[in-house]
């Protein structure tokens, strides 16, 4: 069976030997706080480049269930957004503060909850891909 990671901007064929046994899934299931820090953590360093700031709260708890992410985008919006298991979503519109008002629909990933909200992000995105595929060009191009 072959499967495909995909972040950001790699694309990576994973082979049989690649994919957790039922074991480690267990561990996993065992370590979802851990894998929920460093999701959040990943996600940070994965779009600070498209918004003004993003940062792990340190005012609201962080534990196995949920972690908070505070963010401002270039639009200089400011929301709180919870990362769970079932994916991220806003649940406040100021930095620490959830509000149940505010709380919306869960995204699978952290680029389509910011692609609702941020056009601006939305070009960032574009313009950081087109460039790295021209660069990817180029180096194709350089070694024919």
């Amino acid at each position: 069976m072959t499967c495909y990671y995909f972040d950001y901007f790699t694309v990576k064929q994973l082979g049989d030997q690649d994919q957790p046994t039922m074991a480690e899934e267990n561990e996993s299931r065992k370590s979802d706080d851990y894998t929920l820090r460093v999701e959040a953590q990943e996600a940070l360093k994965e779009v600070s480049f498209a918004v003004s700031h993003v940062e792990l709260s340190i005012k609201l708890p962080q534990g196995v269930e949920k972690v908070y992410l505070n963010i401002r985008t270039q639009e200089n919006d400011v929301y709180c957004i919870e990362l769970s298991v079932q994916g991220f979503r806003i649940v406040g519109r100021a930095y620490d503060v959830i509000d149940e008002a505010a709380q919306g629909r869960h995204y699978e990933t952290i680029y389509a909850l910011l692609d609702e909200v941020s056009p601006k992000y939305r070009n960032s995105f574009g313009d950081t891909l087109l460039r790295k595929l021209e660069h990817l060009q180029k180096q194709t191009e350089d070694t024919s």
